[in-house]
């Protein structure tokens, strides 16, 4: 399948921990896998919103958040001087400004804490972005498993017809890696037979499109937590689409992905299911 730049660049959140380096990593490869730029995003702040502060003293602040971006400039190049790579330098909030960059992104890759603050307060800056943004964000882990070279997606049964199913064929066709398929269905589902035409239907529509990828497919009825967790020990990636939308303008990700979120441990990526404007490269795979 060709590939074209369609302008859409894999973000970068980085701050210079370890939790970003690793996600700067990830970013390298799949900047490098899609034939994609990558830009890598810098958020600074001072720590006491309320407090005036001079202005040589918001400089010297903005100099060390200068020096942070560029350390992880520095870093993608030693790692792939093929990539082309710029670095942006925002103040503010990191997940503010993720999320600000996400309507012109392909993918955002973050860690799954931060630098500073508790564990808790980190995982809820990572919830933030993965809420909010408006393409598909990387939650990236270093697993303690070898590697499965397995890509998991697990969707509703009402989801099954979404793009979601076709940004974890991509990912495993780059990958070169099997693709595990989950249909979540109701809890404790007595009959299933409906769902899984749909399902097999569904999911035979984008075998044709990726006949190289090797997939597995399940039907389950179990806890989705449960099931998730499964898969997730079982795989190096997990995609999951798990949106609430009551109020449009105030999403939020639903508790499944949540506890993935702080639990999984492997790299997570997480679909907007209906903010997401699909850029030019997925609405072709849709289409072909």
């Amino acid at each position: 399948m060709p590939v074209q730049d369609d302008g859409r660049p894999v973000v970068a959140g980085f701050d210079g921990s370890a939790e970003s380096r690793l996600a700067l990593r990830w970013a390298v490869e799949e900047a490098r896998l899609r034939f994609l730029p990558l830009l890598v995003c810098h958020a600074w702040q001072w720590p006491y919103p309320r407090l005036s502060l001079a202005p040589e003293t918001t400089e010297v602040v903005r100099r060390m958040g200068r020096r942070v971006l560029d350390s992880g400039l520095t870093m993608v190049r030693e790692l792939a001087p093929r990539v082309r790579v710029r670095g942006q330098l925002v103040e503010g909030t990191p997940a503010a400004a993720l999320v600000g960059l996400s309507g012109a992104a392909e993918l955002i890759a973050i860690g799954p804490r931060g630098a500073g603050g508790p564990d808790e307060l980190r995982i809820g800056s990572t919830v933030e972005v993965a809420a909010h943004a408006h393409c598909p964000v990387a939650v990236v882990r270093r697993s303690g498993h070898p590697r499965s070279g397995r890509v998991a997606i697990a969707v509703e049964d009402s989801g099954l017809d979404s793009p979601e199913l076709g940004i974890a064929f991509e990912e495993a066709r780059l990958r070169r890696a099997a693709l595990l398929i989950i249909c979540l269905c109701p809890e404790n589902a007595h009959d299933t037979r409906q769902a899984a035409v749909r399902f097999n239907t569904d999911v035979a529509v984008w075998e044709e499109k990726y006949p190289t990828v090797e997939v597995e497919s399940l039907i389950e009825t179990r806890s989705h937590v449960e099931v998730l967790r499964h898969a997730a020990d079982r795989s190096d990636l997990l995609v999951v689409a798990d949106r609430e939308r009551d109020d449009p303008l105030d999403p939020a990700i639903g508790p499944v992905c949540q506890v993935m979120l702080r639990e999984a441990p492997c790299t997570v990526v997480v679909t907007p299911s209906q903010a997401w404007h699909p850029s030019p490269r997925w609405e072709r795979l849709v289409r072909s």
